[in-house]
């Protein structure tokens, strides 16, 4: 799997890293003149080291980012611990034509594989949906925010006013017991009966690793349903990573950049490093894709054969008749 030589993220840590303000407050012997100065050369450095991130990520204005399967339980690092489960994401070109598949494209000598923690992966999304939200001019509501949960997080639940007194103190001393959080989920068929795709959801749980789903339903104890609780929708989406802002110039979008510099394994034409630890958790999918392909093919020559044998059929119902014909008229 190669994405193009420009994808350098290993330098993202170190321009991370060069990005410190200089403090005029440290030393009382810089004079007013030198400390104007330094003001100068700072704001010129941070000018300078901006530009060069921006130059930095500009080669993903040629990707779209795919969502492609979220694996639940398969722990990954994250920020400051793992993370319960992990999402797979790939960068498709932009010239590439769009798959029907999963993953979106296909040509392995273009794309990127890559992996985050659904919390990363959950975070960088919700921000990314209120970015489209603001630009379409929709108003934040303030009733629910997705941000808040993309971790778990303690529930913050609104009592239904019609509930009696007594239901609502005993409700009330157990909301410290539950979490909301994401989670993975399958995406089923029109008849519910075949898998196909994986997306992230919020759901109720028990404890703060919201790894252990709560026994009585957050429907139950407020009267509402958690938003978001069959999905986000993320399955058969390809999100383009630039974008152009009010003064015609282009952007990378954030949820795009941050997901790349916050990933845990990479597959590209960069860093192989994490090639083999994505295609064992592609492998099922990849196979179950191709077991689907193979069953169309299948389908299609069996079709054409059944065709073709029709064919033949009345062809010699034909011949006999016309024989039969002629041997009356003999």
């Amino acid at each position: 799997m190669k994405i193009a030589a420009s994808l350098v993220l290993a330098s993202a840590g170190a321009a991370s890293a060069a990005k410190k303000a200089v403090d005029l407050t440290a030393s009382h012997k810089v004079s007013g003149s030198s400390a104007r100065k330094l003001i100068r050369a700072s704001r010129k450095l941070e000018e300078n080291q901006e530009e060069e991130e921006e130059d930095e990520f500009y080669f993903l204005s040629q990707y779209r980012m795919k969502f492609v399967q979220c694996v639940a339980g398969e722990q990954v690092p994250g920020e400051d611990a793992y993370e319960s489960s992990a999402v797979i994401y790939r960068l498709c070109p932009l010239t590439d034509v769009e798959s029907t598949s999963a993953f979106g494209c296909t040509d392995d000598e273009a794309y990127g594989d890559y992996v985050v923690g659904i919390n990363t992966f959950t975070q960088a999304v919700a921000q990314n949906m209120a970015w489209e939200r603001e630009q379409a001019g929709y108003e934040d509501d303030g009733e629910f925010n997705l941000e808040d949960y993309a971790e778990c997080r303690e529930a913050d639940m609104d009592m239904d006013e019609d509930e009696d007194e007594g239901r609502k103190r005993k409700l009330e001393e157990q909301w410290d017991q539950y979490y909301i959080g994401p989670k993975c989920v399958n995406v089923m068929d029109s008849k519910g009966k075949k898998i196909v795709g994986t997306d992230i959801a919020l759901d109720f749980f028990a404890d703060e690793t919201c790894t252990t789903e709560a026994q009585v339903s957050y429907y139950e104890l407020t009267g509402q349903e958690i938003p978001y609780s069959t999905g986000l929708g993320l399955y058969q989406e390809a999100t383009k990573c630039a974008s152009y802002n009010e003064d015609g110039e282009l952007e990378i979008k954030e949820v795009c950049q941050q997901l790349v510099e916050d990933v845990a394994y990479r597959c590209d034409a960069v860093y192989q490093g994490g090639c083999e630890k994505i295609e064992a958790l592609e492998a099922e999918l990849k196979a179950s894709e191709a077991k689907m392909s193979g069953g169309k093919v299948f389908g299609i020559v069996l079709l054409v054969f059944v065709i073709l044998g029709a064919g033949y059929y009345f062809f010699m119902k034909k011949k006999q008749k016309d024989a039969q014909n002629s041997l009356l008229n003999n």
